[in-house]
């Protein structure tokens, strides 16, 4: 009877403290003009993030990383590490919900020459949905560049993205 109780209560607690992974893939694109470009929302780069999150109540905490490439009239490409929080409006089947991420860009490249840009912070938010294992977003994010010699600016970006929950 003890032991009985006893691997109930840990099947209990390992599910209560277990960790969802998500992998996404997606496109970015640029929500406005960096350094007086024209081109917005014309050009489209890959994007892909990996996230661990743990559910408390009707938020989901966690961290995460993402590569977001260059789009062309940047020509810079970043590597965000954040925390993140998703508040889940429904929790149903179908789960819409509310997401903010902050954080700290790891790496940044530029390929125009005699430019060394470098990504100081990394903020977004956006709307999103779980179906089942599989999810789909809408991120608005913006990267604070520093060294750009076109400039210093925000680079602010909109990813679309369609991910998988695989644990």
């Amino acid at each position: 009877m003890k032991k009985g109780i006893l691997a109930l209560f840990l099947l209990g607690a390992s599910s209560a403290f277990a960790l969802d992974a998500h992998v996404r893939f997606g496109a970015i694109t640029n929500a406005n003009s960096y350094n007086k470009e024209e081109k917005t929302f014309e050009n489209y780069a890959p994007t892909a993030s990996l996230e661990l999150t743990q559910t408390l109540l009707l938020a989901d905490v966690g961290v995460g990383i993402a590569y977001n490439g260059k789009t062309s009239g940047t020509d810079i490409e970043t590597i965000p590490a954040y925390g993140l929080v998703k508040m889940n409006l429904f929790p149903i089947a179908i789960k819409p919900y509310l997401v903010g991420k902050a954080g700290k860009v790891l790496y940044t490249r530029d390929s125009v020459s005699r430019s060394n840009p470098d990504g100081d912070y990394f903020y977004g938010a956006g709307i999103g949905m779980d179906i089942f294992s599989l999810q789909g977003e809408v991120l608005y994010s913006v990267t604070k560049i520093d060294g750009d010699r076109r400039g210093n600016d925000d680079l602010k970006q909109v990813s679309f993205t369609l991910g998988y929950n695989f644990f």
